[in-house]
């Protein structure tokens, strides 16, 4: 989905570093003792949770700073134009429906922005680095890709001009 790599299966991958049969494989060759082997599944976790906690930051970041804004304008644009129609005596149906849709998606990725604040909480207050990994994992992540999916259908209904940063197909031929 979307090229995202399939961080969902790292934490349970990195649970054969502290098997009898990685500790007895390493120590059978005097690579690394047991200790060291805790240690880098230690680390590797740590690493893990800290670069899904970054993504999960920008990801706050930019609903608060630019997606929810645009939605919130784009929404404000087409209540003054159901107006403005109205008033001239003329329908505004298709401005309503678009009208409800796009509240409904700005509400949408509100209410999941406050999920994915409160999952990124949760996991920043664990003090046990498996359990905060499995955290980031189960909770963090999938609180993100659900933001995402809201925020993705809000840009495809938005203008172009509105949108706040460069859309895919900008990306792919456009550059």
């Amino acid at each position: 989905k979307r090229g995202l790599p399939n961080v969902t299966s790292t934490v349970a991958a990195l649970e054969a570093f502290v098997t009898d049969k990685a500790f007895n494989l390493f120590e059978k060759y005097a690579v690394l003792t047991k200790k060291e082997l805790h240690s880098r599944y230690d680390i590797y976790l740590e690493q893990y949770s800290k670069h899904v906690n970054i993504e999960a930051l920008t990801s706050i970041d930019m609903v608060k700073t630019q997606f929810l804004p645009a939605g919130i304008e784009f929404a404000s644009d087409l209540a003054s134009s159901v107006n403005a129609v109205t008033t001239a005596g003329a329908s505004a149906n298709t401005q309503k429906d678009l009208l409800k849709k796009v509240c409904a998606l700005n509400d949408s990725i509100y209410m999941k922005l406050n999920d994915l604040e409160s999952a990124l909480a949760c996991a920043q207050g664990e003090t046990s680095v498996k359990t905060q990994a499995e955290l980031y994992r189960d909770k963090v992540f999938p609180a993100m890709n659900a933001l995402r999916d809201s925020v993705d259908a809000l840009e495809t209904i938005t203008p172009k001009y509105m949108w706040p940063i460069p859309s895919y197909s900008d990306l792919l031929f456009k550059l």
